[in-house]
């Protein structure tokens, strides 16, 4: 007989991992967790935490330029990218402790190492078999690599964190958000920076106005766009890289960064042994409750490959462990999920975007304003805030809304809301603006 030391064993202490085990114990289950990590997973230590941090850095050189509209004179602008490297890696370790804290608090196991399968009910971490009636698969994913020549010193979105230093100039390979969202980084914090995409457009599946505005805008922050091309080869020579296109000449650049998205993290999870299937791009095939092809063995988070985002994730784990307490099993809803992409300006959205109305609806209204902040009416600066709001015409109902400009992502979390809720345009015309603010323009747009 199967001696089982645990009722869930979860693989992976990001954050939907830790969410999973620390709810699971809190409700009565026996749990153990492996991580050979720091807890809290790609997010929290090389993902949304340091590079909204890093985001936060870059945005002040803007503040800078605001200043002298405003009265304010400083005599010395300095930026010091080994302190604010060095805060980061201090703010990592306070919140690698509270995750550490909130598990040990709720009675999980914690195994300081990874986990691979032995068998359908048992893995080895370290040196140790552990077998458990239920396991979790929360391990994410990690950067894709391309194979240039010079890949070996080629940064990706991992290491650009902790660079001993910044380069004079930068050519970011990708053009999703973690490639926009590092290519205003480096901008704002003086790097030359440029972005190559295969395609015309960064930020593929976003909203195609939304889309166009913020290259406008980045471009007019200084970062360079190339499209439509990608280099055949890149390689060293002394201290710069060289990156050869077929109809550009060569471009000379101090560092290259790889952003051409993630890959689940499943390469020495051993998943044959437990008969889990994976499909093409190598994600974890799970049904609508989380299952896996191993009718014991579960996975949520970035490693299944729906929306890699980490609310998306603890949600996952919040439902998973509602379920495996009730016989009553509940789906999960991927409706009306509000992003955010941290780039100069800051970009948000809930719902559907133009095109993706179109398909659904039969007719659609679509309602835009484009304006500068009040902000920076004083300035010379020309950035400009872009909003798009949707409508099912039959109905009235908002199904999409799109903002780009300063706070986005808090502007777009309150609205979230009432699309999620289905109100409808006329209720967004009922409510009072607060002015002046830039977010009183959703509630008064007008065709």
């Amino acid at each position: 007989m199967t001696d089982y030391k645990f009722d869930l064993f979860v693989i992976g202490g990001g954050s939907g991992g830790v969410r999973a085990a620390r709810v699971a114990s809190s409700n009565g289950l026996k749990v153990g967790l492996a991580e050979g990590w720091d807890l809290g997973g790609t997010c929290v230590n090389r993902g949304c935490v340091p590079k909204k941090l890093y985001s936060f850095a870059s945005h002040i050189s803007d503040d800078f330029d605001l200043m002298d509209s405003y009265g304010w004179s400083v005599s010395k602008k300095k930026f010091s990218w080994s302190k604010l490297v060095k805060n980061k890696k201090k703010e990592l370790l306070r919140l690698n402790n509270i995750y550490l804290s909130l598990l040990t608090n709720s009675g999980v196991k914690i195994f300081s190492s990874y986990a691979s399968f032995v068998s359908p009910n048992s893995i080895k971490v370290g040196n140790k078999i552990i077998y458990s009636k239920k396991f979790l698969i929360a391990v994410g994913t990690k950067p894709r690599k391309l194979n240039f020549i010079a890949s070996d010193q080629i940064i990706n979105s991992d290491e650009a964190f902790d660079l001993k230093k910044l380069p004079k100039s930068i050519l970011i390979l990708g053009g999703g958000y973690i490639a926009v969202e590092f290519a205003s980084i480096f901008n704002g914090l003086g790097v030359d920076t440029t972005i190559c995409i295969r395609g015309k457009k960064i930020l593929k599946g976003f909203d195609d106005d939304v889309v166009e505005h913020l290259m406008s805008n980045m471009k007019e922050k200084g970062v360079k766009f190339i499209t439509g091309e990608f280099p055949k080869e890149i390689r060293k020579q002394n201290n710069l890289f060289l990156a050869n296109f077929k109809n550009l000449n060569t471009k000379k650049i101090h560092m290259v960064m790889e952003a051409v998205g993630r890959e689940a993290n499943v390469e020495n999870l051993n998943v044959k042994s437990a008969k889990i299937k994976l499909s093409k791009n190598s994600s974890i095939i799970v049904d609508d409750y989380f299952r896996t092809s191993n009718k014991n063995i579960y996975a949520i988070g970035d490693v299944i490959d729906r929306i890699q985002l980490t609310p998306i994730a603890i949600a996952e784990a919040m439902t998973l462990v509602k379920n495996l307490k009730t016989k009553k099993k509940e789906k999960f809803n991927y409706n009306n999920v509000p992003t955010a992409v941290f780039s100069n300006p800051n970009f948000a959205c809930v719902g559907y975007t133009e095109s993706e109305a179109k398909k659904k609806f039969k007719n659609i209204e679509v309602y835009r304003s484009n304006f500068r902040p009040l902000k920076l009416s004083l300035s010379n600066i020309k950035e400009k805030v872009f909003l798009k709001l949707i409508t099912n015409k039959s109905n009235d109902k908002v199904v999409g809304l799109h903002y780009l400009g300063e706070n986005a992502a808090e502007i777009i979390q309150g609205f979230s809301v009432a699309v999620v809720k289905g109100l409808k345009k006329s209720d967004f015309d009922k409510t009072i603006g607060i002015h002046p603010s830039s977010a009183e323009e959703i509630v008064t747009l007008k065709k």
